[in-house]
């Protein structure tokens, strides 16, 4: 009897502890766990939406090159054709680099100083240099532009192309060595009403122009030509990387 007793009570102990074990693991789990505050997580949120995007592009660029590829290997007989698809891919690196003339839809922006009369709303009435287009002025203009999705810019009929700088000088603004006297025209091909719903939305850098008494006109055109850019580039120390 007392034996029984004693497995029983064996039994009863055994089945505690292991309710207890299993409620430590538990209790490890939860506090393992990393509480974010909301700064954090919008910061993981953010990385998070970015890689996502990253990830979506390189798969985009890689079907794009596998189709290349298949299409190379399916035409290696075809030497005509793989000269062709060669050709094409130069021709379109070539206007990416802005070495040949092109032509669309897109805006036309004509920035102008304030005139000397102007004087409601300017940031300071005394302060000349707010009633001139600087360099960094027709620089925001030009980036605004490319992130409105501007595929080719000109500045007064001169070509802009990632190589190209823009730099104040007098009365003049140095494009590429070359001095460009206002008034500024800006060329720029792309979805003309999306461009041009960007360059005027308020908040914008062209109603900052506005604000200091800059004189600016945008219109939409349904063809817009912009010439090849002139400027041809050495290149002395870069050199390929051979992988050893």
């Amino acid at each position: 009897m007392k034996t029984n007793e004693a497995n029983i009570f064996i039994f009863i102990a055994s089945i505690f502890i292991g309710i207890l074990i299993a409620s430590n693991m538990n209790f490890s789990e939860v506090n393992n766990k990393v509480l974010l505050t909301p700064a954090e997580y919008q910061e993981v949120y953010d990385y998070n939406r970015k890689l996502t995007s990253d990830i979506k592009n390189l798969n985009e660029k890689y079907n794009d090159y596998y189709a290349k590829l298949q299409a190379y290997k399916e035409n290696k007989n075809n030497k005509d054709h793989v000269l062709d698809e060669m050709k094409k891919e130069i021709y379109n690196n070539e206007i990416i680099l802005g070495n040949v003339d092109v032509e669309g839809e897109g805006i036309l922006i004509n920035l102008s100083d304030a005139s000397d009369e102007f004087q409601e709303n300017v940031v300071d009435p005394s302060d000349y240099s707010t009633r001139i287009v600087h360099d960094s002025d027709i620089v925001n203009v030009i980036n605004e532009l490319k992130i409105a999705g501007a595929e080719a810019i000109s500045l007064n009929g001169q070509r802009i192309t990632d190589r190209s700088s823009i730099l104040c000088w007098g009365v003049f603004v140095e494009l590429d060595g070359i001095k460009v006297p206002g008034p500024f025209n800006i060329k720029a091909i792309g979805n003309k009403d999306k461009l041009y719903s960007y360059m005027v939305a308020d908040g914008g850098y062209i109603s900052f122009l506005k604000i200091r008494g800059i004189k600016v006109d945008i219109n939409k055109y349904d063809k817009i030509k912009i010439l090849a850019s002139d400027k041809s580039y050495d290149y002395s120390f870069m050199r390929e990387l051979k992988e050893k």
